[in-house]
């Protein structure tokens, strides 16, 4: 398809974009196994344009996606997001950040609790894939203007994400010790130890939170042991 064949079907797609039912096809096409990668591909990033235009409710333009599909699209984005291949998960996580920003925590409580759930799977397919998400969700906390509706969605964050968040960190730096002389899983195990030190970042940023506080003992032995760690494997070329 040349040029001319894109556009054309861009401007398609975005005509069509207001019926209900269109964003959940997107997700349903996306997902088949059957379909090939680059055309799922080519979904995820419709999606995740979609939802970039048009998840805001605004004044001027009101609501531009049915209530019915909101509902089902944060029913299935997570665990769909969890189970793709790399490329489409990058783009779900991209879809998933842009819709908490406007929804999270108050329209989407139950996003933090389906989450921390996918700590215990010991997948880190799935797990980098929740941390990912995480740390797109969370670090805009760095930069935001302290308020009041800022202090409560972080304690709420807090309050449903840190403890688990934490198991995680020991989990993993255990993981990181039995594993010190395998080069590909312990790759895998510091890109999940990177994402926790960003979003534990983003948690500390506009303040030292109590819970933190209380387990800095835990946190600061963590970061010596990789400050002061040196393994061959992990050094760049």
């Amino acid at each position: 398809m040349g040029t001319v064949g894109w556009y054309l079907a861009e401007k398609f797609l975005e005509s069509v974009e207001g019926s209900q039912n269109y964003p959940v096809l997107l997700l349903t096409l996306l997902d088949k196994d059957g379909v090939p990668v680059h055309l799922r591909v080519s979904s995820a990033v419709t999606f995740k344009n979609y939802t970039k235009r048009c998840w805001r409710v605004t004044e001027d333009e009101g609501d531009k996606i049915h209530r019915n599909d909101r509902t089902t699209i944060k029913q299935r984005i997570v665990g769909l997001m969890l189970k793709s291949p790399d490329q489409i998960q990058k783009q779900l996580s991209d879809a998933i950040s842009i819709i908490g920003r406007e929804d999270f925590p108050d329209k989407w409580p139950d996003l933090l609790q389906e989450m921390v759930t996918k700590f215990q799977t010991g997948d880190f397919h799935v797990i980098n894939g929740i941390l990912i998400t995480a740390h797109s969700l969370f670090k805009r906390y760095r930069h935001e203007f302290k308020s009041q509706q800022l202090w409560a969605e972080i304690k709420f964050v807090l309050d449903n994400f840190a403890q688990p968040f934490t198991e995680l960190f020991n989990a993993t730096m255990e993981l990181a010790k039995t594993h010190a002389e395998d080069p590909v899983a312990l790759k895998v195990i510091f890109s999940s130890i990177v994402l926790i030190c960003k979003i534990f970042y983003s948690l500390n940023f506009q303040d030292l939170p109590e819970y933190f506080e209380d387990n800095m003992g835990i946190w600061m032995n963590h970061f010596l042991t990789l400050l002061s760690a040196d393994n061959k494997i992990l050094r760049t070329q």
